[in-house]
Parts: C-alpha cells; sequence; structure tokens
C-alpha cells in the first residue's frame, strides 16, 4: 500500500545509489506460461533435448522473459515510488549469457542518471544487472551469495517527480 511506505521523489535518488535487489528462480513453468502469453513456441524454450543439442545446459529463458522479471514494479522501491511515478519512458536491454531452466537469478537495480525535465519533473534511469547464482561457488566473506558474471543490463526510464507534491508534502 502506498501510505505505509515512506515515499521518495528523484530529489531523494543520486547516481549510483544500488536501489533495489530481488532474487528469482526461473522455471519451466515460467517459461511455458510466457511462450503460452507471447505465443513464441521456439523449441530452444521448452525442448531440453534441442537446447542441448544447440550447446546449451537445458531450455534457455526468452529475452523478453528476463526483461519482464527486471521490472521495477517488483521491487520495493515501487512502492517508495508510488507518489512521483509518472510513467515508465524508455528500455535498453543487452543479453550477454543464456539462463537457463532451474537458474536462480540476482537483479541488482543503480540509479544510473537523473536529467531535470519540464515542471518539476526529472528522468530516472536505473541500470539492472542480471547475475545468475552459482550454488557450486562458495558465499562470499560477507555472507552475500555468490553470482557469476553478468547474464543481462538492462536500462529502465522513468519520469518521477522531482519534489513532493503539495498536497503530499507533509507525508514527507
Amino acid at each position: 500500500m502506498p501510505g505505509s511506505h515512506p515515499q521518495m521523489n528523484a530529489s531523494d535518488l543520486a547516481v549510483g545509489d544500488h536501489v533495489a535487489m530481488r532474487e528469482i528462480a526461473v522455471d519451466m513453468a515460467a517459461f511455458t506460461q510466457f511462450a503460452a502469453l507471447t505465443g513464441d513456441r521456439h523449441p530452444i524454450h521448452y525442448d531440453a533435448g534441442y537446447a542441448i543439442a544447440k550447446g546449451f545446459r537445458g531450455p534457455v529463458a526468452h529475452g523478453l522473459l528476463l526483461l519482464s522479471l527486471s521490472a521495477l514494479g517488483a521491487t520495493d522501491l515501487s512502492d517508495r515510488l508510488h507518489e512521483s511515478m509518472v510513467a515508465m519512458t524508455g528500455v535498453q536491454a543487452r543479453f550477454l549469457g543464456p539462463v537457463i531452466a532451474g537458474d536462480v537469478l540476482r537483479f541488482d537495480y543503480t540509479v544510473a542518471a537523473i536529467r531535470p525535465h519540464a515542471d518539476g519533473l526529472a528522468k530516472v534511469s536505473f541500470d539492472v544487472t542480471i547475475r545468475r547464482i552459482d550454488p557450486a561457488r562458495p558465499k562470499a566473506a560477507s555472507g552475500e551469495t555468490h553470482a557469476t558474471r553478468p547474464e543481462g543490463l538492462f536500462t529502465l526510464e522513468f519520469l518521477l517527480k522531482d519534489h513532493p507534491s503539495p498536497s503530499h508534502a507533509s507525508e514527507h
């Protein structure tokens, strides 16, 4: 609920801030549901024998599935941006390595850019780095899960209010 989380605006963010993280397992059920939704029935996404014959460990995630899993709305940060969020204005995606059914992924969100816009608004870009968590590798000394090199690099761009609106100023 928007009222239960302290609200933030573009002015509360700084370039380089790590603002969110989430971990999610991708499985064949997600692949199947995504294929049904989009109509993408390429066998590399559901036929293990086909994918293995092509040199992969198993069925490969749809690129657009990974992009959809990076949705800012799926993070705790979204709850804190309810009042300032105006619109999503852009996305860029680079797929660097395959994600296979059964992989566990970590999505890290960092503020990449804040650009003033018109009328008290700012365009804020968040870089999202997707890494596969490798259970065979030991955890870091900090206890943090050990992740592999990036499998995807996405940039999500939003139009946010730069400052609290006067009607909500007492909430901030």
